[in-house]
Protein backbone atom coordinates (compact mmCIF):
# COMPACT_ATOMS: atom_id res chain seq x y z
CA UNK A 1 0.00 0.00 0.00
CA UNK A 2 1.57 3.37 -0.79
CA UNK A 3 2.36 5.88 2.04
CA UNK A 4 -0.51 8.25 -0.29
CA UNK A 5 -3.40 5.80 0.03
CA UNK A 6 -6.32 8.18 1.17
CA UNK A 7 -4.59 11.11 1.39
CA UNK A 8 -6.84 13.99 0.77
CA UNK A 9 -5.04 16.18 -1.89
CA UNK A 10 -6.56 19.05 -2.63
CA UNK A 11 -4.95 21.25 -5.91
CA UNK A 12 -5.65 24.94 -6.16
CA UNK A 13 -5.57 26.10 -9.62
CA UNK A 14 -7.09 29.16 -11.77
CA UNK A 15 -6.78 27.24 -15.09
CA UNK A 16 -5.86 23.96 -16.36
CA UNK A 17 -2.51 22.89 -16.50
CA UNK A 18 -0.75 19.73 -17.70
CA UNK A 19 1.50 18.78 -15.36
CA UNK A 20 -1.12 19.20 -12.45
CA UNK A 21 -3.44 17.06 -14.45
CA UNK A 22 -0.72 14.43 -14.67
CA UNK A 23 0.35 14.31 -11.30
CA UNK A 24 -3.48 13.88 -10.35
CA UNK A 25 -3.70 11.00 -11.98
CA UNK A 26 -0.42 9.51 -10.62
CA UNK A 27 -1.48 11.09 -6.80
CA UNK A 28 -5.28 8.92 -7.80
CA UNK A 29 -3.06 5.78 -8.60
CA UNK A 30 -1.08 5.58 -5.69
CA UNK A 31 -5.02 5.70 -3.45
CA UNK A 32 -4.69 9.38 -2.96
CA UNK A 33 -7.93 11.45 -3.24
CA UNK A 34 -8.03 14.48 -5.36
CA UNK A 35 -9.58 17.71 -5.13
CA UNK A 36 -9.85 20.32 -7.59
CA UNK A 37 -10.88 23.91 -6.71
CA UNK A 38 -10.42 27.50 -8.54
CA UNK A 39 -8.09 30.25 -6.77
CA UNK A 40 -11.20 32.26 -6.41
CA UNK A 41 -13.18 29.58 -4.56
CA UNK A 42 -10.36 29.21 -1.47
CA UNK A 43 -11.48 29.89 2.13
CA UNK A 44 -10.85 28.57 5.51
CA UNK A 45 -14.29 27.43 5.29
CA UNK A 46 -13.98 25.31 2.35
CA UNK A 47 -10.33 24.18 4.37
CA UNK A 48 -12.07 23.31 7.01
CA UNK A 49 -14.57 21.40 4.96
CA UNK A 50 -12.06 19.40 2.60
CA UNK A 51 -9.74 18.78 5.77
CA UNK A 52 -6.83 18.32 2.94
CA UNK A 53 -3.48 16.38 4.10
CA UNK A 54 -1.39 18.06 1.39
CA UNK A 55 -2.26 21.20 -1.32
CA UNK A 56 -0.89 21.94 -4.68
CA UNK A 57 -1.26 25.52 -5.76
CA UNK A 58 -1.27 26.60 -9.40
CA UNK A 59 0.75 29.78 -8.99
CA UNK A 60 1.79 30.03 -12.44
CA UNK A 61 -0.08 32.91 -13.57
CA UNK A 62 -1.10 34.17 -10.37
CA UNK A 63 -0.13 38.33 -9.64
CA UNK A 64 2.12 38.88 -5.96
CA UNK A 65 -1.33 40.10 -4.60
CA UNK A 66 -3.04 37.18 -5.63
CA UNK A 67 -0.65 34.47 -4.65
CA UNK A 68 0.07 36.48 -1.31
CA UNK A 69 -4.39 36.63 -0.49
CA UNK A 70 -3.74 32.58 -1.21
CA UNK A 71 -1.09 32.37 1.80
CA UNK A 72 -2.48 34.48 3.72
CA UNK A 73 -5.77 32.35 4.00
CA UNK A 74 -3.33 29.48 4.23
CA UNK A 75 -1.83 30.82 7.12
CA UNK A 76 -4.88 31.64 8.86
CA UNK A 77 -6.21 27.79 8.51
CA UNK A 78 -2.40 26.56 9.47
CA UNK A 79 -2.12 28.42 13.17
CA UNK A 80 -5.28 25.95 13.64
CA UNK A 81 -4.78 22.74 11.89
CA UNK A 82 -1.44 22.31 9.96
CA UNK A 83 -0.86 21.43 6.36
CA UNK A 84 1.99 21.19 3.85
CA UNK A 85 2.00 22.96 0.97
CA UNK A 86 3.36 23.12 -2.72
CA UNK A 87 3.25 25.69 -5.34
CA UNK A 88 3.61 25.49 -9.26
CA UNK A 89 5.71 28.42 -10.30
CA UNK A 90 7.98 29.90 -13.11
CA UNK A 91 11.33 28.58 -12.50
CA UNK A 92 12.84 32.06 -12.12
CA UNK A 93 15.04 32.99 -8.95
CA UNK A 94 12.57 36.21 -7.57
CA UNK A 95 9.72 34.18 -8.18
CA UNK A 96 11.30 30.74 -5.92
CA UNK A 97 12.68 33.65 -3.92
CA UNK A 98 8.92 34.92 -3.58
CA UNK A 99 7.30 31.68 -2.86
CA UNK A 100 9.66 30.31 -0.20
CA UNK A 101 9.48 34.33 1.77
CA UNK A 102 5.91 33.03 1.75
CA UNK A 103 6.32 30.19 3.49
CA UNK A 104 5.30 27.50 1.12
CA UNK A 105 6.62 23.28 1.65
CA UNK A 106 8.61 22.98 -1.56
CA UNK A 107 7.95 24.20 -4.87
CA UNK A 108 7.45 22.97 -7.96
CA UNK A 109 8.55 23.99 -11.63
CA UNK A 110 6.84 23.14 -14.97
CA UNK A 111 9.96 21.49 -16.21
CA UNK A 112 9.82 18.97 -12.87
CA UNK A 113 9.04 14.85 -13.37
CA UNK A 114 5.96 13.95 -12.17
CA UNK A 115 8.20 11.06 -10.04
CA UNK A 116 10.12 14.03 -8.54
CA UNK A 117 6.96 15.65 -7.81
CA UNK A 118 5.57 12.88 -6.30
CA UNK A 119 8.97 11.84 -3.83
CA UNK A 120 8.53 15.30 -2.79
CA UNK A 121 5.33 14.53 -1.56
CA UNK A 122 5.68 11.49 0.40
CA UNK A 123 8.79 13.01 2.23
CA UNK A 124 5.96 15.18 3.93
CA UNK A 125 4.63 11.82 5.39
CA UNK A 126 7.68 10.06 6.55
CA UNK A 127 9.07 8.16 2.62
CA UNK A 128 12.27 8.95 1.71
CA UNK A 129 14.25 12.19 2.53
CA UNK A 130 14.05 14.89 -0.22
CA UNK A 131 13.22 18.08 1.85
CA UNK A 132 15.02 21.19 0.29
CA UNK A 133 14.85 22.99 3.41
CA UNK A 134 12.31 25.42 2.77
CA UNK A 135 10.26 26.93 4.52
CA UNK A 136 6.61 25.19 5.48
CA UNK A 137 3.38 25.76 7.14
CA UNK A 138 3.82 25.16 10.91
CA UNK A 139 3.36 21.69 12.73
CA UNK A 140 5.47 22.67 15.92
CA UNK A 141 3.82 21.62 19.21
CA UNK A 142 2.87 24.11 22.17
CA UNK A 143 5.15 21.78 24.20
CA UNK A 144 8.50 21.35 24.16
CA UNK A 145 9.19 17.26 23.61
CA UNK A 146 11.23 16.31 26.86
CA UNK A 147 13.17 12.94 26.65
CA UNK A 148 16.07 11.82 28.68
CA UNK A 149 18.17 11.78 25.40
CA UNK A 150 18.75 14.34 22.53
CA UNK A 151 20.55 17.60 21.49
CA UNK A 152 17.90 20.06 23.06
CA UNK A 153 17.13 22.97 20.90
CA UNK A 154 15.21 26.56 21.60
CA UNK A 155 14.18 28.48 17.77
CA UNK A 156 12.91 31.71 18.18
CA UNK A 157 11.01 31.72 14.88
CA UNK A 158 7.75 34.75 14.55
CA UNK A 159 5.77 33.26 11.43
CA UNK A 160 3.95 29.59 11.70
CA UNK A 161 4.56 29.23 8.30
CA UNK A 162 8.00 28.68 8.85
CA UNK A 163 8.66 25.95 10.93
CA UNK A 164 7.10 22.39 9.31
CA UNK A 165 10.13 20.65 7.70
CA UNK A 166 12.20 21.86 10.61
CA UNK A 167 10.07 20.74 13.62
CA UNK A 168 9.90 17.08 11.38
CA UNK A 169 14.13 17.52 11.28
CA UNK A 170 14.24 17.88 14.69
CA UNK A 171 11.23 14.89 15.41
CA UNK A 172 12.91 12.52 13.43
CA UNK A 173 16.66 13.69 15.08
CA UNK A 174 14.50 12.82 18.55
CA UNK A 175 16.27 16.28 19.66
CA UNK A 176 14.02 17.78 22.24
CA UNK A 177 12.87 21.26 21.09
CA UNK A 178 10.67 24.48 22.33
CA UNK A 179 10.04 27.35 20.14
CA UNK A 180 9.77 30.66 21.14
CA UNK A 181 7.79 33.23 18.23
CA UNK A 182 8.33 36.38 20.10
CA UNK A 183 11.72 38.26 20.96
CA UNK A 184 10.58 39.58 24.31
CA UNK A 185 9.81 36.41 25.75
CA UNK A 186 12.56 34.18 24.38
CA UNK A 187 15.32 34.47 26.90
CA UNK A 188 12.98 33.55 29.84
CA UNK A 189 11.68 30.95 28.29
CA UNK A 190 15.76 29.75 27.27
CA UNK A 191 15.98 29.61 31.14
CA UNK A 192 13.14 27.14 31.52
CA UNK A 193 14.29 24.87 28.60
CA UNK A 194 17.78 24.56 29.20
CA UNK A 195 18.58 24.46 25.53
CA UNK A 196 22.10 22.59 24.03
CA UNK A 197 21.68 24.97 21.23
CA UNK A 198 19.55 28.02 19.66
CA UNK A 199 18.30 28.63 16.33
CA UNK A 200 17.42 32.53 16.31
CA UNK A 201 15.07 34.06 13.48
CA UNK A 202 16.36 37.99 12.43
CA UNK A 203 13.18 39.26 12.22
CA UNK A 204 10.75 39.10 15.23
CA UNK A 205 7.95 40.72 16.56
CA UNK A 206 9.18 42.70 20.54
CA UNK A 207 12.42 42.34 20.29
CA UNK A 208 14.80 41.88 16.94
CA UNK A 209 16.85 38.93 16.46
CA UNK A 210 20.75 40.99 17.15
CA UNK A 211 18.93 42.41 20.24
CA UNK A 212 17.68 38.64 21.75
CA UNK A 213 21.39 37.24 20.60
CA UNK A 214 23.10 40.65 22.29
CA UNK A 215 21.46 39.58 24.97
CA UNK A 216 22.11 35.77 25.33
CA UNK A 217 25.83 36.76 24.65
CA UNK A 218 25.49 38.62 27.88
CA UNK A 219 24.74 36.53 30.12
CA UNK A 220 26.22 34.37 32.28
CA UNK A 221 24.19 30.95 32.13
CA UNK A 222 23.64 31.15 28.70
CA UNK A 223 26.26 33.08 26.85
CA UNK A 224 28.11 29.57 26.19
CA UNK A 225 25.17 28.54 24.29
CA UNK A 226 25.71 28.40 20.49
CA UNK A 227 22.96 30.24 18.23
CA UNK A 228 22.43 30.14 14.79
CA UNK A 229 21.08 32.50 12.79
CA UNK A 230 18.46 31.18 10.55
CA UNK A 231 16.76 33.71 8.85
CA UNK A 232 15.46 35.09 5.30
CA UNK A 233 18.11 37.80 5.49
CA UNK A 234 21.42 37.76 3.69
CA UNK A 235 23.32 40.79 3.54
CA UNK A 236 26.81 41.30 4.03
CA UNK A 237 26.21 43.52 7.47
CA UNK A 238 23.54 41.12 8.46
CA UNK A 239 26.30 38.20 8.94
CA UNK A 240 29.21 40.19 9.83
CA UNK A 241 26.70 41.76 13.05
CA UNK A 242 25.65 38.23 13.66
CA UNK A 243 29.08 37.03 13.72
CA UNK A 244 30.41 39.99 15.77
CA UNK A 245 27.47 39.40 18.57
CA UNK A 246 28.86 35.88 18.32
CA UNK A 247 26.92 33.79 16.84
CA UNK A 248 28.08 30.11 15.21
CA UNK A 249 26.54 29.95 11.93
CA UNK A 250 24.12 31.87 9.75
CA UNK A 251 21.70 29.80 7.31
CA UNK A 252 19.49 31.40 4.84
CA UNK A 253 16.13 29.72 4.99
CA UNK A 254 15.06 29.84 1.24
CA UNK A 255 18.97 28.56 0.35
CA UNK A 256 19.21 25.95 3.32
CA UNK A 257 18.97 22.04 3.46
CA UNK A 258 17.98 21.12 6.39
CA UNK A 259 20.32 18.26 6.65
CA UNK A 260 23.18 20.36 6.68
CA UNK A 261 21.67 22.71 10.00
CA UNK A 262 21.03 19.44 11.38
CA UNK A 263 24.73 18.30 11.01
CA UNK A 264 25.90 21.93 12.35
CA UNK A 265 23.40 21.38 15.56
CA UNK A 266 25.65 17.91 15.73
CA UNK A 267 28.96 19.65 15.33
CA UNK A 268 28.27 21.85 17.43
CA UNK A 269 27.37 20.20 20.70
CA UNK A 270 30.22 17.31 19.76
Amino acid sequence: MSILTNKNVLIITGEGNSLLDELSESLEAHGAKVTKILCSKLSSALLEEQQPDVMLCNCMRASDDEFSTTFDVLREFATRDPIPVFTLIQDTPETIQNALSLGVTDYITPQEDVRSILAKIKAVFGEGDMFSGNAAIDITPNEAHVTTSGIRVFVVEDDPLLRNLLSMKLDRSRFPYEFSNDGSDAVPLMYQFKPDVIILDLMLPGRSGFEVLAEIKADEKLKDIPVIVFSNRDGREDRQKASELGARGFYVKAMTDLSELIETIESLVA
